[in-house]
């Protein structure tokens, strides 16, 4: 946790003064991504931009994070750390805002970003938006409308591929727009320590996107079937529709933990319903984690990453059915292509929740890598936590029926006998 409560380094200093219309923070892990969008909420909020009053007060803003969970855990709990003395009360039921000069801040998640177009405020912070679906800035960009003047927008994030943030940010040269990056080494209020198994961590493409914070276009894709039109729905179905739910669990701690929860309907299609995604938990806090998943979700047995059975062993002491997951990782990612394939009733057999954003942000990043002989034979070890969750899911919950002998050709997609 961040004990500097209004401290800014050099780069968080220069985003917050920028007075660009839309302006984004781009940076590594731990580069101080939400403390530096925060700390310019807080002046929006009191009508500052780039250390001019130029908006009204009192104002309404809005800051926005993938899930509810980001929202609850780390945005709001930021801003109130940093600007806790100007907020006379916070509304919990409505995740309201009211600060003493009567502004007011919405917090919200954008996993329904569609309930975003009822509001019109003055400003808007949207934190980890890589992780966004393009149509929330569309929307949220028209909401930028109170007092009848255009307002301002910024965005805080670490890179997830070249998508719609590198096209408005990059690829689009504007002068309303300025990009601002920070490499995580350039938080000197980080852990040394912290920084050193970071980099221990991520090689390569990865190291630039994950610490540098730089755009990378990833080549090689393991799932080209993904589609976010195809395969992400808004709605979370109707419980009943489910004849079984499980989940699948990949162990994290420098790297993310990730808890997938899977519903299974009587047609043996998927639905990813629930993604939990974590740094830094241990696994008391991912036992308790999954316990309260399985109370929501009634989950019948957790597939976990074989690779830690102590980890295995907690689970079951606290009355979880937690089992070791198939590790076969060629015919897992076979198993997992089949059910990416849309069905003759227009659906795919693996849907994801838009409320899934890093699982839905690796089928970007999830490649093959070379081997000494230059062929693609085996996934590259980097961004795939979510993706070895989600086959652990797949292989749990359906087995290995009908998949062949071998793995899949990177190339072209095809089966290898």
């Amino acid at each position: 946790m961040d004990k500097r409560p209004l401290q800014l380094h050099k780069k968080q200093l220069e985003f917050v003064l920028s007075n660009n219309r839309f302006t984004s923070f781009i940076g590594g892990i731990g580069s101080g991504k939400s403390h530096a969008g925060c700390a310019k909420a807080g002046l929006a909020s009191g009508g500052i931009i780039g250390g001019q009053q130029v908006i009204p007060v009192p104002n309404l803003g809005v800051i926005t994070a993938p899930t509810y969970a980001n929202v609850r855990d780390v945005t709001l709990r930021t801003f109130q750390e940093m600007f806790a003395p100007a907020i006379r009360k916070f509304h919990k039921a409505e995740m309201r805002a009211e600060m003493i000069n009567g502004s007011e801040i919405l917090f919200r998640s954008v996993e329904n970003y569609e309930v975003l177009r009822g509001i019109n405020v003055s400003w808007w912070f949207g934190d980890e938006a890589a992780l966004y679906h393009e149509d929330v800035w569309k929307i949220m960009i028209g909401r930028l409308r109170q007092f009848g003047r255009s307002g301002y927008a910024w965005l805080t994030t670490t890179p997830k591929g070249r998508n719609w943030l590198w096209r408005e940010f990059v690829a689009k040269q504007r002068d309303a727009y300025r990009m601002i990056k920070a490499r995580t080494t350039q938080n000197p209020y980080l852990d040394r320590d912290y920084v050193e198994s970071l980099i221990e961590a991520y090689s390569g493409d990865f190291a630039a996107q994950e610490l540098d914070g730089d755009f990378i276009s990833f080549e090689g894709l393991i799932y080209p079937e993904f589609d976010y039109g195809t395969h992400v729905f808004q709605e979370m179905p109707e419980r009943r529709r489910f004849k079984r739910v499980v989940a699948g669990v990949d162990w994290g701690f420098v790297n993310p933990g990730v808890v997938l929860v899977v519903g299974v309907d009587g047609d043996d299609n998927l639905w990813v319903l629930h993604e939990e995604y974590a740094r830094k938990r241990r696994i008391e806090e991912w036992t308790a984690v999954a316990a309260d998943l399985h109370q929501t979700y009634k989950i019948s047995e957790f597939f976990c990453d074989p690779s830690d059975p102590d980890n295995i062993k907690h689970f079951k002491q606290a009355g979880l059915n937690a089992k070791q997951a198939n590790n076969s990782v060629l015919a897992g990612i076979q198993r997992v292509r089949q059910q990416l394939v849309v069905r003759e009733n227009g659906r795919p057999g693996l849907n994801f929740r838009n409320g899934s954003p890093n699982l839905i942000a690796e089928f970007s990043e999830y490649q093959w890598a070379s081997n000494r002989d230059g062929l693609r034979d085996e996934p590259r070890k980097a961004q795939d936590h979510a993706m070895d969750a989600l086959r652990y899911a797949v292989v749990g919950a359906l087995g290995m029926t009908g998949v062949q002998r071998g793995g899949i050709g990177a190339s072209t997609g095809s089966y290898i006998g």
